[in-house]
């Protein structure tokens, strides 16, 4: 199952918007981000995939969806070089996790499946 808490995001994202400053790092932070964003399609892919038999489920695949948007948002910002989009849209991740669950591992323990 790929799934962070809290505070390993909160980590990531600050890592990331500090390699930010420095360009020689634009392609890591690009990887970081694409990691991100796979994370938590995995989360979407599980979760349509429970939607038939948990109803809950279908909210947090909503909430992955719009931290994919986030998330992917601030990788076209990286791309294009637009570094303080970047931050404030990686900021802004932040802020709706805050919002929107405790921690992510205890929320997905539910729709875990098989062998994953």
């Amino acid at each position: 199952m790929l799934s962070i808490d809290k505070e390993s995001v909160r980590a990531a994202i600050t890592a990331i918007k500090e390699k930010l400053a420095n360009p020689e790092k634009k392609t890591k932070c690009i990887t970081e981000i694409e990691q991100l964003i796979d994370m938590k399609q995995s989360n979407v892919w599980r979760a349509d995939s429970m939607a038939p038999c948990c109803g809950d489920i279908c909210g947090f695949a909503s909430l992955f969806e719009t931290e994919i948007g986030i998330l992917k948002g601030a990788l076209s910002a990286v791309k294009e070089d637009n570094n303080n989009k970047a931050r404030t849209l990686l900021q802004d991740y932040l802020v709706f996790l805050e919002e929107n669950y405790e921690d992510e591992s205890s929320m997905i323990k539910g729709f875990e499946l098989g062998n994953s």
